[in-house]
């Protein structure tokens, strides 16, 4: 079990001196053994090399999903082809990330541009592979806190095996996958598909019940098994969401556009101004507002819900305020920030609820 340090300062806060050797001293513990694994571990080196290039398989297809999904194209048909003269693209020129180098961001047969964000994105997502393979995978689930499961003769530390570790690295990894498609979904100017949440949903509410060990912060400690499971997921499921309302609320008005209406068309009963086609109006970019705090909700707890939920929303306010003056920030990204926070808050997550309890906090 690891210690608990908590220095503090006899106004109650802790010394910026301490607070940094906190952070460094957990950080060094992990990254340390990865300065040697190069050297002393070859075959940790090509796992990596392997999670880097899967991952960017996976920014390949992800960006079949955006183009594709808000569109109601079929993800598997056609294959990938050259959207200029529908030839369809070679094996060969395939490859994540190098593909568009080796062709020069042109198109083998028409020499029609091909965007710099496909290989963008497959480079993001394989860095983002790389990232949780290296921080979760290699140092055993140290960046997570420690869940504590009850016994009939107290309470035990659960420490994830090599199963439950590829387990967990999965299953964080799907989550930000979908938040990485939504945000890039968003900023195209499309309103989220639900079909591109359901799959994440799905995985979020079945994979706790199997192993509850999976949320590391628990709603409460005197729950196992498959009730812990669903009372964690509910908790943080009902937060994300209620967040998400709240921003959603909150945008609406302050563009005066009112989320509830009147439709005469059913005898005056009120119904959310939710349209079911097109990619117009006020509305299409504050869907992510809801559906990414309750994912993040889902998977990691409604600790992860609250927080990362609180910055999403105070990153798409500020959009908003600075888009009145500069359109172009107006653009709506509140899932990628949102992505991009709860990647920082999964490899940080044992720090981030261990200074709080050193400050006598939580």
């Amino acid at each position: 079990m690891r210690d608990e340090v908590g220095m503090t300062n006899d106004q109650g806060s802790m010394p910026k001196e301490a607070m940094k050797s906190l952070v460094v001293g957990h950080w060094s513990l992990v990254l340390g053994p990865w300065s040697f694994c190069f050297i002393l571990h070859p075959s940790s080196f090509i796992l990596l090399l392997w999670v880097f290039a899967v991952g960017g398989a996976v920014g390949s297809f992800l960006n079949v999903v955006v183009y594709r999904l808000p569109r109601g194209m079929s993800l598997i048909r056609p294959g990938s082809h050259c959207p200029a003269c529908n030839k369809p693209i070679r094996p060969r020129d395939n490859l994540p990330i190098l593909g568009w180098f080796l062709l020069r961001g042109r198109c083998r047969d028409c020499k029609a541009k091909i965007a710099f964000r496909y290989p963008l994105v497959e480079a993001i997502t394989a860095a983002m592979f790389l990232a949780v393979g290296m921080v979760e995978g290699l140092s055993g689930g140290a960046n997570l806190p420690q869940r504590l499961d009850p016994l009939a003769d107290g309470m035990s530390v659960s420490h994830p095996g090599e199963t439950e570790l590829i387990v967990l690295v999965s299953y964080h990894l799907v989550l930000l996958c979908t938040l990485l498609a939504a945000g890039f979904i968003e900023y195209d100017g499309h309103r989220l598909p639900l079909r591109l949440m359901l799959p994440a949903l799905v995985v979020g509410v079945v994979a706790p019940l199997a192993w509850p060990q999976i949320r590391p912060v628990p709603v409460y400690d005197g729950l196992s098994g498959w009730i812990a499971g669903l009372s964690d997921g509910a908790a943080g499921l009902a937060v994300g969401a209620l967040l998400g309302f709240a921003a959603w609320y909150a945008t609406g008005a302050s563009r005066g556009v009112p989320l509830l209406r009147r439709s005469s068309a059913r005898g005056g009963l009120t119904t959310l101004l939710l349209r079911s086609s097109g990619t117009e109006g006020p509305d299409r970019d504050r869907v992510g507002l809801v559906l990414g705090p309750a994912c993040v909700g889902l998977f990691l707890g409604w600790q992860a819900a609250l927080v990362l939920g609180l910055a999403s929303i105070a990153l798409h306010l500020a959009a908003t305020a600075l888009g009145r003056k500069w359109p172009a920030v107006r653009r709506p990204f509140p899932t990628l920030g949102l992505a991009a926070a709860t990647l920082a808050w999964i490899l940080m997550w044992y720090d981030l609820v261990r200074i709080p309890r050193s400050w006598g906090i939580l």
